[in-house]
């Protein structure tokens, strides 16, 4: 996707502060409030920008337990269940994000955030009760969130939009 110069530059400053009004990047860009409300719509309806994601402490939320679950979700329940019932187990509350992967004994892993390790236990004996013939946990992969090391794509972005502006040169 092409991104002018202009798009580029607010797209930085939005990676490193998502909540940044027009009015402070403009007054960094020096450019006018206006011409950032428009770049920002732009970048919106070109399906650049989704939404503005806050990056949470966990713990301080008393979120205590994260999970990676590897899940298969066999092709028959497709034939059973509408795609929102089967929300409960590839969209539910508790998940953080969700992959789907296609033609591997995996279909889905999904990123979980719980409170105590009661609740994930409970989470996961509700979706083998009522899914147990469909879904298969292949695995789980249990965590205390302060093990996370990094949960920011922020350093990423500014490298690619770095390398973005120098490739469209």
């Amino acid at each position: 996707m092409k991104l002018t110069k202009n798009e580029i530059r607010v797209l930085k400053l939005l990676v490193e502060n998502p909540l940044a009004i027009n009015s402070d990047v403009s007054k960094k860009l020096k450019i006018t409030s206006q011409a950032v409300g428009k770049i920002r719509k732009q970048l919106y309806e070109k399906g650049v920008i989704k939404n503005h994601e806050l990056r949470l402490n966990y713990n301080k939320l008393d979120i205590n337990i994260l999970s990676i679950a590897l899940i298969k979700i066999l092709p028959s329940v497709f034939k059973i269940f509408k795609n929102n019932e089967l929300d409960k187990v590839v969209r539910p509350v508790n998940a953080i994000r969700s992959y789907a992967i296609r033609e591997t004994d995996v279909t889905h892993i999904i990123i979980y955030a719980f409170r105590d390790i009661e609740e994930y236990d409970t989470y996961f004996k509700d979706i083998l009760d009522e899914f147990s013939d469909y879904v298969e946990i292949k695995h789980s992969f249990v965590l205390s969130s302060k093990s996370v090391l990094k949960s920011s794509s922020m350093d990423m972005l500014l490298k690619v939009l770095g390398e973005y502006r120098m490739n469209n040169k």
